[in-house]
């Protein structure tokens, strides 16, 4: 069970959660955002999601040198604070090529945060305990794959896609407590 294996499982799989939940939201809402929020065609839409694309590659190659020089912790707060300003400005964008930079942005924050925190589960337990502990970190992370979709959709039709992208900056930034919880662990 997960209680066995401690806070630490939950916290970090929290982390991972948002960080996928957030990536997912670019992925499968980014194209109709640009398309209908901004009147953008189909090809311009098409540049959203490749825009996360490749700047995810390139900080998920960046982040682990970085993490090299700093601590998982700083990392953490600062892809945080970038994802969290990328997702306001895809929220607040004027134009297609604004919104570009905004997911842009929150890719090069988030794809760090989500290895950087199953990487954290498997420091804070003990070597019998860490593929278990992964494991069920990595479920509870890669769920945010399958309901932040209509998360997103249930939010934007209620309300609209810029309100649905802020209440993901808002979730973002909930990792700040979450990464404050983990480096008093440390």
């Amino acid at each position: 069970p997960v209680a066995k294996l401690g806070p630490i499982v939950l916290i970090c799989g929290a982390i991972v959660l948002i960080a996928f939940m957030t990536e997912a939201t670019v992925e499968t809402w980014s194209a109709l955002h640009i398309e209908r929020t901004l009147g953008g065609n189909p090809a311009e839409g098409a540049l959203g999601p490749a825009m996360l694309g490749l700047t995810m590659a390139f900080g998920r190659f960046g982040g682990q040198a970085i993490s090299e020089r700093f601590s998982d912790i700083t990392v953490l707060i600062c892809a945080t604070v970038i994802a969290a300003i990328g997702c306001t400005l895809a929220a607040l964008a004027p134009t297609a090529m604004w919104a570009y930079v905004g997911f842009g942005t929150m890719g090069l924050g988030i794809s760090v945060i989500g290895p950087i925190g199953l990487g954290l589960v498997g420091k804070f337990v003990t070597p019998s305990q860490r593929s278990a502990a992964i494991a069920k970190a990595s479920i509870i992370g890669f769920s945010g794959f399958f309901v932040a979709p209509a998360i997103m959709g249930g939010i934007s039709e209620a309300f609209d896609l810029r309100v649905a992208y802020l209440c993901f900056t808002g979730l973002v930034l909930l990792l700040l407590p979450l990464i404050w919880m983990v480096g008093r662990r440390g």
